[in-house]
This record gives C-alpha cells, structure tokens and sequence, in this order.
C-alpha cells in the first residue's frame, strides 16, 4: 500500500540488493500494477456478441442487446426466451524475467466463465418491450509466487552478501456483477430508444507477502518482512440509454452509459512491515476493518455500424470511456507506526485515463441454418500516471483479441461454438529498476495471454 513511511537509505539499500535476488522486487512494484480492473472491454456478451468481439453496438440482433444497445430490442427478428453464454477459459499473466534473465514469473487461471444470462419478461408493457439481464462485467485473478537460496559464488561480489533465503507472493482478485431491466420501445418501424438501469456489486482483494533473510559477508544479518493488503466491496448503480436505427442493409446504435452513482460500500486493510539488522530496527503494523470504501465507473459513448453486403455483413463498433479523476477508493484512518515512532497516512487512492475501443466483426451466412464469425478487437488499459494506483489493482496491459466461430439453428434453438485468442504486454519499469540494482542488463515485462472456448444457447427462436 502506499504510504508516508520512511526508512533509513542503509536500510533502503539492503532491502534495494536482496529483492533484486529473491524476486521481492515484485512487492516494490503493487502500486504500479493494474489489469483487467483498468480495461473496459475484457468480457462480451451472447453468442453472436462475442462471436464478433463486441462489434454490435450498431448491429445486436439478440436479447445482448440489453446491454449492447437497449434501443435494438423492438427492432430485433427474434428475441430468445432466454439467453446462456458459457466460456472456458485459459489466462496467463506473467513477468518476463521476473525471476532472472529468461525465467518468467506467472500465473494461470482456467474455467468456465459464465458471462450473461438475459430474457424477456414481457412485450406488451405499453407497446414496449420488458427485459432483464444478470452479467459479469469484468472480472480477473492472479497469483505471482517466487522463491530463492543463493549462497557464496551465487550473489554478486559488489551485494556483500554471504547467504539469502526469500521468498515473494503477490496475489489478487476482483469481479464486477451487473444485474438490470430494460425497456425498449419503438419510434416507427425503423428506429427504437430503450434504457437500461443496473444495480453492480463489486468485489476486490489484493494481498502481498515477502520474507527476506539474508548474512552479510561481515557476519552481520539482515531480516525484512513485508505483508500487506485489503478488499473490499461496493454497490452502485448506473443506467445505460440507447438509440438504434435499421432500414434495409444498413442498421446504426448510438448509447450513453452514465457514470456509476455509489451506494454503499465496506472495505478492510491490514500491512505488516518490520525490518530488522545489527543496527536498525523497524515496525509497522495495523489491521483495519468496516472502513467506508467505494468504486466508480466512468462515463461512455459507443457508436456501431452493421452493413449487410450479399450473404457478408459488416460489423464495426468504439466506445470511448472517459477518465475518471483520482478518489479514495477505501477510507483508512492515519495511524502511529509502531518503531521508529511517526504518524503514518494511508493514500488508497484510484483513477484513470480516458480509453478508446473498437472491434471490426464479419459474419458470413453459409446456408439457411449455419453462419460463421470472425472479428478483431481492442481492450486498452485505462492506466493513469498521475497517481499511485491502489494496491488492490494487478497489472497494466493493453489486450488485443481475435475470435472465430459459428452458430447452428436446430427447430427453435441456435447452438454458437467459437474460439478466440487475446494478447498483451507492457513494460514494469519500476521491478527493471529494482533487478537493474544487481544487474544493469534486466527488464522485466507484463506479458498477458488468454485462450478462450465459446458454448452458447439461444432457446425460442422463431
């Protein structure tokens, strides 16, 4: 977490040459690590959406449309009875040489993800059309472990280090659910308007821990624990509006999501530091709960366009997400650390930069009951430098994803099958910083990949 705590520059140093050896170097670099919690477009929704990497904002054709454009409803051929969409999914993130030169640091996660579960309610409510949708918005894990006993020839003369014994974790989670009701209604035969208010409970943890022991070549021995972290939760709501049009080949979507507005929210925050030498000591230590704690999210515009050439039709959809000042993300109070004696304050702070994505989608029809898909899209990290980001986030990486696929309708029900692959990496300068101390040669990189299989279900179809 970052705080207003100081040590000695001996002990700074010490610290400085046995994380650049035992990978604690990771813990330097929490406040500069984010991920999927600052990209907007990780998830997509409904067969088809996916399919097409989100590029339907001015296409939807489905009951995704309660989320993708809530104007569409009215206008769509057929709206399912109900919708499931269910991903397997294989994520790696990793620091390239993070653990040295050529030995990568990582984590994967795999399984089923369900993404949306969305249905009509009713479609006479005043010539409207009544629905409800449960998603996923965003959501992401990671867990970075690294061990190390080195001894003698092992550490570099210029260390004055005998023996060291360290070990280093870094670890975290978040999800962000959405559940609402939307209505659509229809303006003539071309053009429909509709809304969708979402109630959104978020949930964060981040934890990390180090221990590193290590004996001086004059006998003299070092010890240094660092462990910190917290979580929290929060419920908020917001409210999605869009417009769609559809005449002939071409069909357009215009939708304003507005800022979230905050309910209520707890979180809890421990840290646990204690340094200790022939000549130094050094400890603070507080555990915090019930603390108010509260999570936003921005303003957005997207645009879409759908063209229907022959048996192709063109996707292409951007949304710009705009940057959201810096705010406490979790209210820890200022407390006296313990040895040497000082007030310390918590700065738990977050924001982030304005984000532009977009997705190019082409769907092909190959006879009356098969269709196949593929589409390219971006999920730009909305990372900001003009602040420490809260150490509850992960890591920093812009990801770019491709997607095959195809859909099969059987009497009344459609079966989507697809594939995609999504990738990303981003410099960590501040762990560089940190392995350059023992070696002017290292830079270590956030490398992200993700592979994902595609089972939908569409029941009720005309």
């Amino acid at each position: 977490m970052a705080n207003n705590m100081s040590w000695t520059s001996n002990i700074l140093s010490i610290i400085r040459s046995v994380a650049a050896l035992t990978i604690a170097g990771l813990l330097c670099t929490v406040s500069e690590s984010r991920a999927q919690d600052s990209n907007y477009w990780t998830q997509q929704y409904g067969p088809r959406g996916s399919l097409l990497g989100g590029a339907v904002i001015g296409s939807v054709a489905d009951i995704s449309g309660t989320y993708y454009n809530p104007g569409s409803l009215g206008l769509s051929e057929t709206l399912p009875f109900a919708l499931s969409t269910s991903v397997y999914e294989y994520e790696n993130i990793s620091i390239e040489d993070g653990a040295g030169a050529g030995v990568d640091l990582g984590t994967t996660r795999s399984g089923i993800r369900p993404s949306l579960i969305a249905g009509t309610i009713t479609s006479s409510l005043g010539g409207g059309i009544l629905a409800y949708s449960v998603m996923t918005r965003t959501r992401a894990a990671t867990d970075l472990n690294a061990e190390l006993i080195a001894s003698g020839a092992e550490i570099p003369p210029e260390l004055e280090l005998e023996e060291v014994v360290g070990n280093a974790r870094v670890d975290g989670e978040f999800n962000d659910v959405w559940a609402g009701l939307t209505y659509s209604h229809t303006v003539g035969s071309h053009f429909g308007l509709g809304l969708t208010w979402y109630g959104a409970y978020r949930t964060q943890r981040r934890r990390r821990e180090g221990i590193q022991e290590a004996i001086k070549t004059d006998g003299t021995t070092f010890v240094n624990i660092d462990m910190g972290g917290g979580s929290y939760s929060a419920l908020r709501t917001l409210a999605k509006v869009g417009s769609y049009f559809k005449s002939g080949p071409v069909s357009a979507g215009l939708t304003v999501t507005t800022p979230s507005l905050h309910i209520a929210g707890t979180g809890d925050v421990g840290v646990n530091h204690a340094t200790f030498s022939s000549d130094t000591t050094a400890l603070l230590a507080t555990i915090q709960t019930g603390l108010a704690a509260e999570y936003k999210s921005p303003l957005s515009v997207g645009l879409g366009l759908g063209w229907q050439v022959g048996k192709a039709r063109l996707n292409v959809s951007g949304e710009w997400f705009d940057g959201i000042d810096p705010y406490v993300v979790i209210q820890a109070e200022d407390f006296e650390q313990q040895e040497p004696a000082q007030v310390v304050s918590f700065d738990l702070v977050q924001a982030m930069d304005e984000v532009f994505n977009w997705a190019l989608g082409v769907e092909y029809v190959f006879g009356e009951t098969v269709v196949g898909y593929a589409s390219f899209a971006t999920d730009r990290s909305g990372n900001t430098d003009k602040i420490e980001q809260a150490d509850l986030s992960l890591t920093n990486v812009d990801i770019y994803s491709a997607f095959l696929g195809t859909d099969f309708r059987i009497k009344s029900a459609r079966l989507t099958v697809g594939a995609g692959y999504g990738w990303g990496s981003a410099p960590a300068p501040r762990l560089t910083d940190v392995l350059q101390g023992a070696d002017e040669g290292r830079e270590a990189k956030y490398m992200y990949s993700r592979f994902r299989l595609l089972f939908g279900l569409e029941l009720g179809i005309d």
